[in-house]
């Protein structure tokens, strides 16, 4: 049974292989189809990693209207630890959106990254061969430039997530400021240091007593923020929050806005009055949609 299913795996593999490799086509002809107002699901992202070839996997949803073209106006979405894309579909009301601004929607499964940059020997949370930050900027970006024509100019291109994805997507934009025209993060941690006890750090980064100069500097969004004095932001953070503390995003809100005040640049937009009584889950993300798709809208180019 093992090598059925091994078949079973290999012949999925490279049906999606085949499908990279040609551009794709809205309602149908050759390729990947793209159908307007619908999730592509499975999609199969084909890379090398040390000689050894891996795959990950995303879903996307094109808006209705959608007629291709390097000008598709693109946001990378991101889950949270243990989550899955399919949740953005199931949970959020965030393809309704997409179809209001015209925003083709990449969610790609990150499982339990913590959007690390490297690995270290302490490291026991390999979410995959490649560390996260480095799966987004190289191989999925790549990816949906050459096989979807998106994501090809920062004008349009935008980032947003949820808990651990918020920490994701402000390290990303931070770490690429000229990949992403915009960023927004929901209940995200961005102040490692502060968290010296957090187990699920520590999987990846070690002991914080040990390995400060990683806590400190490496895992820290905050030490990073100069970097998106550029970039226009959104935050919230549930007032009710018990799995990240909302002092994380009082932090960060507070280091951009000094940065705004010192040097110029955008002021990040703080939503205060949904996040108040709001907790740590999808009741609360869901009803932030509306709001974070229409930041988006505002500050990408159409």
């Amino acid at each position: 049974m093992a090598h059925c299913k091994n078949c079973s795996r290999n012949a999925l593999f490279l049906m999606f292989f085949s499908l990279s490799c040609v551009s794709p086509v809205v309602g149908g002809g050759e390729g990947p189809v793209v159908t307007p107002g619908a999730w592509l699901k499975d999609v199969i992202i084909d890379y090398e990693s040390d000689g050894v070839r891996n795959f990950g996997t995303a879903q996307i949803y094109f808006p209705k209207g959608y007629g291709g073209g390097p000008d598709a106006r693109t946001l990378i979405v991101l889950h949270g630890y243990r989550q899955t894309p399919a949740d953005w579909e199931k949970r959020t009301p965030i393809a309704a959106y997409a179809d209001r601004y015209g925003f083709v929607l990449v969610c790609p499964a990150m499982a339990t990254t913590l959007y690390e940059s490297k690995y270290y020997p302490e490291t026991v949370n390999r979410w995959a061969p490649v560390p996260g930050s480095k799966f987004i900027a190289d191989v999925l970006m790549p990816f949906i430039r050459k096989n979807f024509g998106l994501g090809k100019s920062r004008k349009n291109t935008g980032i947003f997530g949820i808990s651990t994805g918020a920490r994701g997507a402000l390290m990303l934009a931070a770490r690429h400021p000229k990949m992403f025209g915009a960023a927004a993060g929901l209940s995200g941690d961005y102040d490692s240091s502060s968290m010296k006890n957090d187990r699920i750090l520590t999987q990846v980064f070690g002991a914080y007593e040990e390995h400060r100069e990683r806590w400190e500097e490496e895992a820290n969004v905050l030490k990073r923020a100069a970097a998106l004095k550029k970039t226009p932001v959104y935050l919230g953070h549930g007032g009710r929050d018990r799995v990240v503390p909302p002092m994380q995003t009082d932090l960060l809100a507070g280091c951009l806005r000094r940065l705004a005040e010192e040097s110029g640049g955008d002021e990040p937009v703080v939503e205060e009055a949904m996040s108040a009584a709001a907790g740590h889950d999808w009741g609360y993300w869901a009803a932030m949609v509306p709001e974070v798709l229409a930041f988006f809208d505002e500050r990408l180019k159409r």
